[in-house]
C-alpha cells in the first residue's frame, strides 16, 4: 500500500505558487496575471495625463494662460506612454506651430513675434494633447468639464457683482457692462460661448452620468447669463445663433449644416474685404447701445490690415507684428485677417485646412457630428469675425473635443454588444484599426 500510495503522489505534478501570488476561496492558488505590474504602471500614467490634460484646459478658460495651458499639454503627451498615431489634422496642427515659429527668422520684432508665435503653439498643443489622451468618453467629460468649470466660474462672478446692491439698478441696463477685474471683458464673453456650445455637445453623450448631465444643463442658463452681462455684442448675436442652430438642426440637420458650412467661411473672408460691410454697420447700429461699442473702428482696422496682407501675401510680416505698426496698436479684430498678417497665406490655409479636416470628417461620421459640427461653426462665426479669437485656447479646445465627440457617442451607443467590433469606414483623411467597442476606448 505504502509504494501505491507513493506512486500515485509521485504521478502528481508540483504546484508552486509564484511570489506574490494570491489564494482564491477553498485553498485554490490564483496565479497573477503576466503584466499586470505594467498594467497598473500605464494606468497610473494616463490618469496622470489626463489630470495635466484637466489643468491645461481649466486655464484655457484664463486669459494670458498660455504658458501653462503649453507645459501641462506637453507634459500630458510625454506621460500618457502611448506613442501618437497622428491624423492629417494633427500633422496640420504641427505645420501651423512650426510655421509661427518659423517667422521670427523675417520679422521686425523678434520679441514680439516669439511671444504670440508661442500662444500659437499652445493652442496647437493643447489640441494636439486632447486628441492623444481624450479617448474614452470619461476623459472627454473629464477634459470638457474643466474648461467649463473654469468659464461658469467666471460667470457666477458676474451674476454675483450684477444681484449686489450696485448692480441690481443696472443688471437689465445694456448700456453698462459686467466684467472681472485684470480680464478683458470680450475675452470672458467669448470664453463663455464657447463653453455653452462645448456643454451642448458634451450631453450628446449617451449613458453618461445623470450628475454630470445636471451639472452640464444647470451649466448652461449660468453660462448664458455671463453672456448677457458681459454685453459683448459679437458672444450676444454668437449664443442667440447657437441657441436657433440648436434648435432647427434638430428638424432638418443637414440643411443647416450645409447652410452653416456654405456661409460662414464666406462672410469670414469676404465681409473684412469690404463686401456686405453696409449692412453690417446696419445690423450693429440696432443692437445695442452705441455705449457697448461700434464696428466703426474694426472696419478701418480691416483696410489697414488687408493692405498690410497684400505687402506680404505669402508669409506675414510675423506674428503678432501687425499690432506693434498700425496707429491703433491693436490686432485686424478678424481671424481671418489676423492669421493673414501673421501667418501669410501659407499660415492662412494651414489653419483653414485644419478646420475644415475636423469638421467635414466629423460632419460626415453620423448625425450627431454633424449638428455638432455646425454649432461649433455658427456659435464662433460671430466672435471670429469681429473679435480677437484666432489664438486663444478656448476655441481649438473645443475643436479637439468636438472632433472626438462623434466617436465616443457611437461608442457609448452600442455599448453591451462586446462581440463586435466597431470599424468607421474610410473617409477622406482615413480611419485607425478597430478597436472593441467593450474596451471602451476610440482612437481618433
Amino acid at each position: 500500500m505504502t509504494s501505491q500510495f507513493r506512486s500515485q503522489l509521485g504521478s502528481r505534478s508540483p504546484v508552486s505558487p509564484r511570489i506574490g501570488a494570491g489564494s482564491a476561496p477553498g485553498g485554490a492558488v490564483a496565479a497573477t496575471p503576466a503584466g499586470s505590474g505594467q498594467r497598473g504602471w500605464r494606468t497610473t500614467a494616463t490618469t496622470l495625463a489626463v489630470g495635466l490634460l484637466c489643468v491645461a484646459a481649466y486655464q484655457a478658460s484664463s486669459a494670458n494662460a498660455w504658458l501653462i495651458v503649453l507645459a501641462a499639454s506637453a507634459a500630458a503627451i510625454l506621460v500618457s506612454c502611448r506613442i501618437p498615431r497622428p491624423r492629417l489634422p494633427d500633422v496640420l496642427a504641427v505645420a501651423v506651430a512650426a510655421w509661427a515659429q518659423l517667422t521670427v527668422l523675417w520679422t521686425s520684432d523678434v520679441a514680439q513675434t516669439r511671444s504670440v508665435a508661442l500662444a500659437y503653439t499652445s493652442a496647437c498643443v493643447l489640441f494636439l494633447a486632447v486628441r492623444h489622451v481624450a479617448t474614452t468618453p470619461g476623459r472627454l467629460l473629464a477634459v470638457g468639464g474643466s474648461y467649463i468649470v473654469g468659464c461658469a466660474i467666471a460667470a457666477w462672478h458676474l451674476i454675483i457683482e450684477a444681484r449686489g446692491p450696485g448692480g441690481r439698478a443696472s443688471a437689465m441696463d445694456m448700456a453698462v457692462r459686467f466684467g472681472i477685474e485684470g480680464t478683458n471683458i470680450n475675452f470672458t464673453a467669448y470664453s463663455s460661448v464657447t463653453a455653452f456650445v462645448l456643454a451642448l455637445g458634451l450631453l450628446k453623450i449617451r449613458a453618461q452620468p445623470r450628475l454630470v448631465r445636471i451639472g452640464l444643463t444647470v451649466a448652461l442658463p449660468v453660462l448664458a447669463s455671463g453672456v448677457f452681462l458681459n454685453r459683448t455684442k459679437g458672444a450676444l448675436v454668437a449664443l442667440l445663433l447657437v441657441v436657433v442652430y440648436a434648435l432647427l438642426s434638430e428638424l432638418i440637420p443637414r440643411a443647416m449644416w450645409v447652410a452653416a458650412a456654405a456661409v460662414v467661411p464666406t462672410l469670414l473672408l469676404t465681409v473684412p474685404l469690404g463686401l456686405g460691410q453696409s449692412a453690417l454697420r446696419w445690423a450693429d447700429g440696432t443692437i445695442g447701445s452705441a455705449a457697448t461699442g461700434d464696428v466703426l473702428s474694426r472696419v478701418e482696422m480691416w483696410r489697414y490690415a488687408s493692405s498690410y496682407w497684400w505687402d506680404a501675401l505669402w508669409v506675414g510680416g510675423g506674428a503678432g507684428i501687425f499690432e506693434l505698426g498700425n496707429p491703433l496698436g491693436i490686432r485686424p479684430h478678424n481671424a481671418v485677417l489676423a492669421v493673414a498678417v501673421d501667418l501669410g497665406l501659407v499660415g492662412l490655409l494651414g489653419v483653414a485646412a485644419l478646420f475644415a479636416a475636423v469638421l467635414a470628417t466629423r460632419a460626415a461620421q453620423c448625425p450627431v457630428g454633424l449638428r455638432i459640427a455646425g454649432l461649433f461653426l455658427v456659435g464662433g462665426f460671430p466672435i471670429w469675425l469681429t473679435g480677437v479669437w484666432e489664438f486663444e485656447r478656448g476655441p481649438w479646445l473645443a475643436l479637439a473635443l468636438l472632433s472626438m465627440l462623434p466617436v465616443q457617442v457611437a461608442a457609448r451607443r452600442m455599448e453591451g454588444e462586446p462581440a463586435r467590433r466597431v470599424t468607421r469606414p474610410p473617409g477622406r483623411f482615413g480611419a485607425r484599426p478597430p478597436v472593441p467597442v467593450a474596451s471602451g476606448t476610440v482612437s481618433n
